[in-house]
């Protein structure tokens, strides 16, 4: 009997997770995933080189829409989940999908915030940097 897996977020650790679970225990799981951001499994420690130019974001991509397809995995890209409700085991995505779970995995990863602005945040970094240069002075 298969379980259904429903993943909350497509990063690099579920990604491996997936991996190692299609190649131990194939067939076991019905997997869905809901990706809060509009796209496949990418490498994100090669994103600094798809932002200055020197990759592509094809050249990052881990999992492209047909390994999910070829795994008959269903991913929801850009569906932010908003409820998970423990007691019925279901998600529920900004879009109103709702999917039903025996195991949830929950691997969103860490989100960037800054409440700063780009200068002050440039003054906090160099103002420690300056301060030693004019003490060694």
């Amino acid at each position: 009997m298969t379980e259904k897996l429903v993943i909350i977020g497509n990063g690099m650790a579920p990604g491996r997770m997936l991996e190692h679970l299609l190649e131990a225990v194939p067939g076991r799981y019905e997997v869905t995933i809901f990706n809060a951001e509009p796209r496949v499994n990418y490498d994100r420690i090669m994103l600094s080189p798809v932002l200055s130019g020197e990759k592509d974001y094809e050249q990052i991509i881990i999992h492209g829409d047909g390994w999910y397809i070829k795994n008959g995995i269903t991913l929801y890209k850009g569906h932010k989940i908003t409820a998970i409700d423990r007691a019925a085991k279901t998600v529920t995505s900004e879009h109103g999908v709702t999917a039903p779970y025996d195991k949830l995995v929950i691997a969103t990863g860490a989100l960037v915030w800054m409440d700063i602005s780009v200068r002050r945040m440039e003054q906090r970094l160099h103002a420690p940097l300056q301060q030693s240069i004019v003490a060694a002075e």
